[in-house]
This record gives structure tokens, C-alpha cells and sequence, in this order.
């Protein structure tokens, strides 16, 4: 009986070591969730129809809206030019980098505005510095000049001439539009018994970049606070013959004019200086 058990016992542990896993590693396995969703994921790809169709190409990008001339609600007391006059607009004198210029009262869609067209002598040169002067005499009251904190332009840029790419591309296109408003403040400069200047005779009032390299017209709303706010010294003086607003336009390449709109001048509190009309401070002092 004993011998029996034992031939038993012994057949039971060699079927065992056989079935065993070897000792040299683990024998790869799958659980029955990896396997299903391997399944389902077969059985998906089998089952889906092929499609008929090309996959959609992502559509090009949507053209641009040209820019408007429409930047903001345009003052009562704004300078328009639409009674045809230039309001004392002019160049510069000659003698330093200014650029010959033309100026006219022009209609963009019957919108009378202020021209401003740059001459060059060599078509090879950038054009140079236009620079238009106001002066504010002529403009409004001689007393509110002193009061001028805050002064808007609108400019309404248009290019003439293909801008040539370095990649051999051409575009009409305004291109730069870089510049400055500025001024004379007062016909001399005033110091107090110290001899600190209490009146500068010149300031720039703001430098200004714009640009646009994709349509042939834009209009900006240029604005800023005068100096004076922070710096006395670079106000503007009242009842001051010499005071006066000048804008700029740094050089550039290509043969593009700006329209010059809707000046406003505005006081401390925000309120716009009431202007002259046109020819009026020519009649005073007749």
C-alpha cells in the first residue's frame, strides 16, 4: 500500500515539472481586456466602409477687409477742410531735409481733405521729409493756444508706386508710415530769476510708426497728449505769434501721399478748442 503512494506521489511531480514555466524568462501573456479591445479594434477597421471621398484640405485663408477710413466720431470743432481752405497749412522753409512737397484740397469719395504729395528730383532716392507747418494764430483764438493739451489727426495714407519685394515680388501697398507731430511753443524761450526755463520754444509732441503692407490705402487716428502736461516748460504759450503745429514724415522708399483730416485741439479737461473760420484771423487784423 505504502509503495503504491509512493509511485503515485512520485508521477504526480514529474507531470507538474513538465507544465512548469521555464526558468529562463516569463512567457508572454494578454488579459482579456487587452485581447478584447484588440478584437475591437480590428473588428472596427474591418467593419468601417471606405470612404468615396478625399479628405477635406484645409481651406485658404479668408481675404482681409480693406481698412476703413472710419476711425472715430470726428469733433464739432475739428479742422475738416471742407470749406476748401488749407488753414494756413504750408512747407517748411528750405535749408535743412525737407522735401519739396505739393500741398492741395483733395476729395477722397467727395470727403474734402488735405494733400500732402512728395517731390524727389532723383526717382533712384527715398523720398525725403515732408513737413507741414499750422500756425495756431490762424487757427483759434490766441488766448486758447496756452490752454492746448491734448491735439488728433487723422491721416489717410495712399501708395502710388509697386513696392518691389527682395524676393522679386511687386505689391501696391502703403508701406511705412513713420513720423512726428510737433511744433513751435513760443517765439522765445522764458527763464525765471534763477534762470531755469520756465518756456521751451520747441517740442516734439509724440513719434509716431504705422504701417501697412498689404493694401494700398489706410487711415490712422494719430493722438497725444502735449508735454506740457508733464513738463511745463514744453507747453504751448498763449497769445504767442510763433506757436505753431507741425506734422513729419520720416523718409521712405516708395511714392506714397497723406491726406491730413480732422484736426481737434483739446484743453486739459477734454474739451475741444473752438476753431476759427477760415480767413477770419486775416480779417481781425484788417
Amino acid at each position: 500500500m505504502k509503495t503504491r503512494m509512493i509511485i503515485a506521489l512520485l508521477a504526480a511531480l514529474t507531470l507538474c515539472g513538465c507544465t512548469a514555466a521555464p526558468q529562463n524568462g516569463v512567457s508572454p501573456t494578454k488579459t482579456d481586456g487587452e485581447s478584447s479591445a484588440i478584437e475591437s479594434v480590428a473588428e472596427s477597421e474591418d467593419a468601417a466602409p471606405a470612404s468615396s471621398e478625399a479628405p477635406e484640405e484645409s481651406s485658404e485663408e479668408e481675404e482681409k477687409e480693406p481698412p476703413t477710413r472710419d476711425v472715430g466720431a470726428v469733433d464739432p470743432n475739428a479742422i475738416t477742410f471742407d470749406d476748401g481752405d488749407m488753414h494756413s497749412g504750408h512747407q517748411m522753409g528750405e535749408g535743412g531735409d525737407e522735401a519739396d512737397i505739393e500741398l492741395s484740397i483733395a476729395e477722397l469719395d467727395g470727403d474734402k481733405k488735405l494733400k500732402v504729395h512728395v517731390l524727389r528730383d532723383d526717382p533712384a532716392a527715398d523720398f525725403g521729409v515732408p513737413k507741414i507747418v499750422f500756425n495756431l494764430p490762424k487757427m483759434m483764438d490766441k488766448a486758447r493756444i496756452g490752454d492746448i493739451a491734448h491735439i488728433s489727426v487723422d491721416f489717410t495714407c495712399v501708395g502710388n508706386e509697386l513696392w518691389h519685394n527682395d524676393d522679386g515680388t511687386e505689391s501696391l501697398v502703403v508701406g511705412n508710415f513713420y513720423g512726428a507731430l510737433m511744433g513751435n511753443l513760443a517765439s522765445e524761450k522764458g527763464k525765471d530769476a534763477d534762470g531755469n526755463i520756465t518756456q521751451n520754444t520747441w517740442a516734439t509732441h509724440l513719434e509716431f510708426k504705422h504701417e501697412d503692407w498689404e493694401f494700398p490705402e489706410h487711415t490712422w487716428r494719430i493722438e497725444t497728449d502735449v508735454p506740457g502736461n508733464k513738463i511745463p516748460a514744453n507747453g504751448y504759450a498763449a497769445n504767442d505769434d510763433g506757436t505753431t503745429l507741425v506734422i513729419m514724415r520720416w523718409p521712405q522708399k516708395n511714392d506714397a501721399d497723406f491726406y491730413i483730416d480732422n484736426i481737434t485741439f483739446y484743453d486739459k479737461d477734454g474739451n475741444s478748442i473752438p476753431m476759427l473760420a477760415a480767413g477770419a484771423e486775416e480779417q481781425a487784423a484788417e
